[in-house]
């Protein structure tokens, strides 16, 4: 049993996981780049 970090999923396999917490990693990601192009519109 393998649980993701950040929504607490449960999944039967490390791979299953990974798998899954690329999504997260990816909006992660997303949600940074936009914070930044925020800041800088406000400059």
């Amino acid at each position: 049993m393998h649980q993701c970090y950040y929504c607490e999923q449960i999944f039967d396999s490390k791979e299953d996981l990974y798998q899954h917490v690329e999504i997260h990693s990816d909006h992660e990601r997303n949600k940074e780049i936009a914070n930044r192009q925020k800041k800088s519109n406000k400059n």
